[in-house]
């Protein structure tokens, strides 16, 4: 079915924030084996609006719009998209009660401008809001069925959840297999698959650079060939895959499934990259099972006093060193009673580097049964916020290897 996204706002063509609806609803559709054909921005202009609606509900089966429901003059998608489908605007009573109700649950008086949120096309289907004021609609369009949304993304989410059941699937193009990489860049992905590609031409190759993660998500065919064709990824790629499955997956999120499932727990020693890393492992529920804690220690005094690093250790070979971060590691686990102790200490920029130690010198170390492991790695040109993003998954991917007692 042909399938079209439009965002409205002049906040996302100014790039005040990003369009993370038109996301979340394009992956969503993806997933009932919709492909969405064409994603399009407008901002806040009657004529503009009027245009690209009655474009979109002569062509597409399915209209999903999110954006300019609210209160305000420049919320104009109802009373644009009325004039694209050649409807007049209704003032509906059903949706004056839901803005009353929704005013009420959060205990704020309820202003006569509001009432222009129930101002909609005739005939429309209304979607209510739980989460908001504004409610949503669904209108019957020329080509097919459009369906309008508020911009705040956790009202937008709440309602589309609400209609998807009634959404058409095409199980046959959902099947898909994500392969989560790390280590890797695109290109020397695309080098060593060489020329897979050719030999499952009934499949395609999409490549997604995310740093500092990469995915190659095959798509089509049946399954017994993703799964073989996945396989041979997975050899090819080696110790650079992460997981091959459905969706991809995140270097914090495959190291929290391992810790886990294996019924450990791991506790964050870390200076550069300043409590990243357990922030990245506690964005995904159920962290409380397998993090012990965390302790920044930026000052080589908390190193000293919290973790026991040697002061002489500290003074000898300074605190972006083999020594000290391998002293923070196993430290945390057992001052913080973890199985496993991850521990950072860099030189993340833009200044502070000397000739023996640049920006981007990063020592990683991790702790746990088996013993040590520690890497030095030079994180050049890259600015500061990726060199931290970097040191902590490089942290987390040496934990995961050594959980699954494979070599780094």
């Amino acid at each position: 079915m042909k399938t079209a996204i439009i965002s409205t706002g002049d906040e996302l063509l100014r790039g005040v924030v990003a369009d993370t609806n038109a996301a979340w609803m394009a992956g969503r559709l993806f997933e009932r084996g919709l492909r969405v054909e064409r994603i399009e921005v407008v901002g806040d202009d009657m004529e503009a609006l009027e245009a690209v609606f009655r474009e979109a509900f002569s062509k597409y089966d399915l209209i999903f719009v999110g954006g300019g429901l609210g209160p305000t003059g420049d919320d104009m998608t109802a009373q644009a998209a009325a004039r694209a489908a050649d409807l007049p605007v209704d003032r509906r009573d059903d949706a004056v009660c839901s803005i009353r109700a929704a005013f009420e649950r959060i205990g704020r008086p309820m202003h006569d401008v509001n009432l222009k949120q129930a101002d909609l096309p005739r005939g429309c289907r209304i979607i209510f809001n739980e989460k908001g004021t504004a409610p949503g609609f669904v209108l019957a369009v020329p080509s097919g069925t459009a369906y309008f949304f508020p911009g705040v993304p956790a009202e937008l989410e709440a309602m589309f959840l609400d209609i998807e059941q009634e959404l058409p699937a095409v199980a046959e193009g959902a099947r898909r297999r994500c392969v989560s990489c790390f280590g890797i860049g695109e290109s020397d992905m695309q080098a060593r698959l060489g020329g897979l590609s050719v030999r499952y031409p009934d499949l395609s190759f999409s490549y997604r650079a995310s740093f500092p993660q990469n995915t190659l998500t095959l798509l089509g065919g049946d399954d017994e060939r993703l799964d073989e064709a996945a396989e041979e990824v997975r050899k090819l790629l080696g110790h650079c895959v992460l997981e091959v499955g459905p969706h991809p997956v995140s270097v914090p999120e495959a190291l929290g499934r391992a810790l886990a499932e294996r019924g450990m727990t791991a506790a964050t020693a870390e200076s550069c990259t300043g409590g990243l890393i357990a922030h990245s492992l506690t964005e995904h529920a159920g962290a409380s099972a397998y993090l012990r804690g965390g302790i920044v220690a930026y000052d080589n005094a908390v190193k000293r006093s919290v973790l026991g690093v040697s002061g002489d250790d500290l003074l000898r070979y300074g605190a972006v060193s083999r020594p000290v971060v391998e002293q923070m590691a196993r430290g945390v686990a057992q001052t913080l009673g973890a199985d496993w102790g991850l521990a950072t200490s860099g030189i993340a920029g833009p200044d502070g580097g000397t000739a023996d130690k640049p920006v981007g010198l990063v020592h990683m170390a991790v702790w746990g049964p088996g013993g040590m492991r520690h890497k030095e790695r030079i994180f050049g040109g890259m600015g500061r916020s990726r060199v931290k993003k970097i040191s902590a998954w490089t942290t987390m991917w040496m934990a995961l290897r050594a959980l699954k007692n494979e070599e780094t």
